[in-house]
């Protein structure tokens, strides 16, 4: 089944301030929201610290913050639909991306600054094989 990523601008241009506010390391965000069908809707992001010890290519999420998120986020009635990194490279899962991406089977979306200017691309694990999925752009309500 084919994804869409739901995501608000104003979420986008947080994930991408937050990559470069953490530039030269890795970026890291959860996101939570519905699934409805094949629609990954994004209702709320949580930016969280990098705690690798290799921060500069790698991401690590304290399991500790990362439980009380996702407790948090049940009470809303929400449940974590994504994990947002930033890559130094090309907007391509890693290996260790992979691996991660089959124990969290969740759209993962990488953003990347290889051509100045910060862009995203978002994928789901198909058959171990990393799938792009649309990503649907929601204009802010006022």
């Amino acid at each position: 089944m084919q994804y869409t990523l739901h995501l608000r601008d104003r979420d986008l241009s947080l994930l991408h301030t937050h990559a470069e506010n953490c530039l030269p390391l890795e970026s890291v965000a959860l996101l939570f929201g519905v699934i409805e069908d094949h629609l990954v809707v994004v209702t709320r992001i949580e930016c969280v610290r990098n705690e690798s010890d290799k921060a500069a290519t790698s991401f690590y999420v304290n399991p500790e913050e990362e439980y009380q998120l996702l407790m948090d986020a049940e009470a809303r009635g929400e449940e974590l639909v994504g994990i947002f990194h930033s890559h130094p490279a090309a907007l391509m899962p890693s290996s260790s991306d992979l691996d991660n991406m089959r124990l969290n089977p969740v759209v993962w979306l990488i953003a990347s600054k290889t051509s100045g200017a910060w862009s995203s691309k978002g994928f789901v694990l198909d058959d171990a094989i990393a799938v792009e999925i649309p990503i649907m752009i929601m204009a802010d309500v006022s």
